[in-house]
């Protein structure tokens, strides 16, 4: 009974941590898009290297670090001031 609890346990931790993006998805930077003038702008959020916390910006792309909601950025990207441990943003070379 203890190892099928200790297993379920292990294997929720496992996928509970799959599910994020790294913290280097996160900080990319969203690539500008010209948007068609017949599509319509919608609001998404993205993880800011530059304010260090998911921001709302209006446009027509998708990507990886674009979020319909606020909660599903920052618990996608829970890096910077979404961070627990509220660390100090990394540069990343390129």
């Amino acid at each position: 009974m203890k190892a099928t609890l200790v297993a379920i346990c292990f294997i929720a931790a496992v996928a509970y941590s799959m599910g994020r993006l790294t913290e280097q998805q996160c900080r990319a930077p969203v690539p500008s898009t010209l948007c068609a003038a017949n599509v319509p702008l919608r609001t998404v959020y993205s993880f800011s290297n530059r304010t260090n916390k998911c921001e709302p910006m209006k446009t027509c792309a998708e990507g990886v670090n674009l979020f319909e909601k606020p909660e599903c950025c920052r618990s996608e990207c829970p890096y910077g001031s979404h961070s627990k441990r509220n660390r100090k943003p990394q540069s990343f070379a390129e």
